[in-house]
């Protein structure tokens, strides 16, 4: 058993922990459809479980704050730093859902504003002990919940289905509470040793204010498209939770598992990517194609559920697409210390196009595609082209 380990990497033997564990997190929302339908009870776990989500967006400006300060600051005050900023940030979040859809209960509200804070503070430790060479193992902590929350979830239904919104919003915020434990347990692999420097904590905070800028926008946009599904029509923000599962679930298992696998070696220097993805990120042609039949079938209009799933899953295809590249580039800009300028402008469009979705539900009565073309499409291709040039700068001078 253990000769057949080894003839794997440690990134071949996250990417299968990862894929089982989108398995289990796809299965888990087709049980939460059984168990409770296609139904207004659903669309409002939907609703809450979207703050986890909205919250959870934060997740690489969490991720690319550590990075760029675990070299300066010990552990503890990075931590302090990340909650003073991220605390007030998940307590926002679920409010202006619960504003955005007509008020939510107070407390299934506050346990899973909490519950999205620790939440972040797990994907923080998860990418400290990465980058202190601990990537399996903290990978493996990273993939629990999806194996906990299908036995959980049918645990709640059984006990009370009345209260299953309840319960499974309990389950799902305590467990980054454990995960967060057992990753403060894990010993860091040695790595080469770097001077800590002084850093005031309005600078440490800084750090943090300026990468979670860059996802604000994105987090209004999931506010806005999931509070239109939510009021449209009974059931499509369900379809469109478990469509969004599919998506972020392959993004988890081919970008960021091969993000997390390279944080501890990464080469500051960015001449050594392979060519196919700089043909891919220079395929301005290619991605013209992919953003116009998206368009298309952004405007075909349909009443019918299932030919609206076809069409959501579409657009989200043509959307991996994009938002790939953007990940990997955008992550390996800032591996090593935090472009300001860049920062701020990627920024910009999140906000830009946030607004365009609003202004969208605003004036057009069937817009749900509309909004997710701008969302999941325009914006990462926009944001695309933005961070080629820099890229290629970067990757051409050093």
């Amino acid at each position: 058993m253990i000769p057949i380990l080894k003839s794997y990497s440690s990134y071949h033997i996250a990417v299968f922990l990862s894929s089982l564990s989108m398995v289990f997190g796809i299965l888990r929302e087709f049980l939460i459809v059984s168990l409770l339908g296609l139904t207004l009870t659903n669309d409002t776990l939907q609703i809450y479980l979207s703050i986890f989500y909205t919250v959870g967006l934060t997740i690489d400006a969490m991720r690319l704050s550590c990075l760029n300060l675990f070299s300066i600051l010990p552990l503890s005050r990075i931590l302090l730093s990340a909650s003073i900023i991220s605390l007030p940030f998940s307590i926002g979040i679920g409010m202006i859902m619960s504003i955005s859809v007509g008020g939510l209960d107070s407390h299934i509200l506050i346990i899973t504003m909490i519950g999205s804070y620790l939440n972040l503070m797990a994907a923080l430790l998860i990418t400290y002990k990465q980058r202190h060479n601990v990537f399996l193992a903290a990978q493996i902590i990273n993939v629990l919940p999806n194996f906990i929350l299908i036995p959980g979830v049918m645990l709640c239904y059984w006990i009370s289905n009345k209260q299953a919104v309840f319960g499974i919003v309990i389950l799902t915020s305590m467990i980054p509470l454990f995960q967060c434990i057992l990753l403060l347990l894990l010993p860091n692999h040695a790595i080469e040793k770097k001077e800590e420097k002084q850093m005031s904590l309005l600078a440490s905070l800084l750090v943090f204010v300026r990468h979670f800028s860059a996802s604000l926008g994105e987090q209004l946009f999931q506010i806005i498209i999931r509070a239109a599904f939510f009021n449209y029509q009974a059931g499509y923000l369900s379809l469109f939770a478990i469509a969004i599962r599919i998506y972020t679930g392959l993004r988890f298992i081919l970008i960021d598992s091969y993000i997390g696998s390279k944080l501890a070696h990464w080469e500051k220097e960015l001449q050594q990517d392979d060519d196919y993805l700089i043909k891919m990120i220079n395929s301005t042609i290619l991605s013209s194609i992919f953003v116009f039949i998206s368009l298309y079938i952004s405007l075909l209009a349909t009443n019918d559920l299932m030919h609206l799933a076809i069409q959501v899953i579409i657009l989200l295809i043509f959307g991996f697409y994009f938002s790939t590249l953007v990940r990997i580039i955008y992550f390996k800009i800032n591996r090593h210390k935090s472009h300001t300028a860049l920062i701020i402008r990627f920024a910009s469009y999140e906000f830009i196009f946030a607004g365009i979705a609003f202004i969208l539900t605003k004036q057009l009565n069937d817009s749900l595609l509309s909004i997710m073309w701008i969302g999941y499409v325009a914006k990462p291709f926009t944001q695309l082209l933005f961070l080629r040039k820099h890229f290629l700068f970067a990757r051409e001078y050093g």
